[in-house]
């Protein structure tokens, strides 16, 4: 019996899909790797950049007499190091067996975790470590930054007191510039992910 010309026509379209369909993956997921390897590269040398600065402190606190805050401040540094790469590490946890777009997806959750991580460090951990700061240069105050700011009689109350309202302040800057870098670094990189996973959702719908 011929074949209508209806479903020749459909069985055309079927092939025709069945031909642009590997074309289309093939094209998001060259996008998809592309966006994926410049959020990574991003991520590893804003984290790297932790590693000079923990020496120039050191070098540079010992410049002005001050080498135990300097050094515990680099373990600050070096601390928050490892904290970074241990979220990045999570990357690593990704099924790379799985389809493209749950690759994506997963990726973009570990973001989404690595931002809310980051934020809480901001919020709770950075102003514990300027009050342990000054908790330390009170103990070592005849050789420490404070000598010149307080006298035999100021107590630990006041000087962690002052140490809190500089924690305070240092905690807000360091949100505004954690949002900002994130703006700048990552903004740009992250709406094109979310793009290709909204694009590739509606076409797979």
């Amino acid at each position: 019996m011929e074949k209508s010309i209806e479903k020749i026509w459909n069985e055309a379209f079927i092939n025709e899909q069945a031909l642009i369909a590997p074309k289309i993956n093939g094209l998001y997921n060259q996008k998809s790797k592309s966006v994926i390897n410049k959020i990574r590269r991003t991520y590893e040398i804003d984290n790297k950049g932790l590693l000079p600065m923990a020496f120039i402190l050191v070098i540079g606190m010992s410049m002005f007499s001050e080498a135990i805050i300097g050094i515990y401040g680099a373990f600050l540094l070096l601390s928050l190091y490892f904290f970074n790469q241990r979220l990045l590490n999570k990357f690593k946890t990704i099924d790379v067996k799985s389809d493209n777009l749950t690759y994506l997806k997963s990726y973009r959750n570990i973001i989404t975790l690595i931002t809310k991580s980051t934020k809480k460090l901001f919020v709770f951990a950075i102003p514990m470590a300027v009050l342990s700061i000054f908790a330390i240069a009170y103990t070592i105050k005849e050789k420490s930054f404070l000598s010149k700011f307080i006298s035999s009689d100021t107590t630990i109350i006041e000087v962690l007191g002052i140490g809190l309202i500089v924690a305070i302040i240092v905690s807000f800057i360091g949100i505004l510039i954690f949002k900002l870098s994130t703006k700048i670094l990552y903004a740009t990189l992250i709406s094109k992910l979310d793009s290709i996973i909204k694009e590739m959702e509606e076409l797979k719908n």
